[in-house]
């Protein structure tokens, strides 16, 4: 088993969580109300020019969008909720993804694609498992997952994406 590394909680019963890394969580805020405060901007902009027109016609579709995920990051920074992501001998659990924790029998095969380490999980129990609406959005927004898949993505954790798969192996193949 890999050793976990400062930014990794692991109490005494062998469980493994992976802390959010706060700068990058506020710096994703920071950057968010910034796009909100350039298409508030842009919808009140009088367009003389065609990038004028298309920053103003823009605007209008990234207001919307990107004031709704200030409020989602907001509540994300804000609400506490521990560690999102815990690691243990019974399973894996990522807390932004659902709400329950997975066994390890259920899981059958995990690689690492990119930025996101993808759990495949059983047809059967994949049907039940309760995604959140952030997992589906993301599964949507990646052709390569599947309805049984998992993706972890290591964004504002205080881990990358080769850490994580290690840790998860390690968890995996003791269990």
């Amino acid at each position: 088993m890999t050793e976990p590394s400062a930014d990794e909680v692991t109490p005494s019963n062998g469980e493994t969580r992976i802390n959010r890394d706060w700068a990058r969580s506020l710096s994703l805020l920071v950057i968010c109300i910034g796009i909100v405060a350039a298409s508030v901007y842009g919808v009140r902009l009088e367009p003389s020019s065609y990038i004028d027109h298309r920053f103003h016609s823009g605007s209008f579709i990234m207001l919307p969008v990107f004031s709704v995920l200030s409020v989602f990051v907001l509540y994300r920074c804000f609400v506490p909720w521990g560690a999102p992501v815990r690691i243990n001998v019974d399973g894996f659990a990522d807390l932004r993804a659902g709400k329950g924790e997975i066994p390890w029998s259920e899981i059958s095969n995990v690689v690492r694609k990119g930025e996101y380490v993808s759990l495949t999980l059983r047809r059967k129990y994949a049907r039940s498992y309760p995604f959140s609406l952030t997992q589906k959005a993301l599964k949507a927004s990646r052709k390569s997952a599947g309805p049984t898949h998992l993706l972890v993505a290591a964004w504002c954790l205080k881990t990358n994406s080769h850490h994580l798969l290690d840790t998860i192996a390690a968890y995996r193949n003791n269990s």
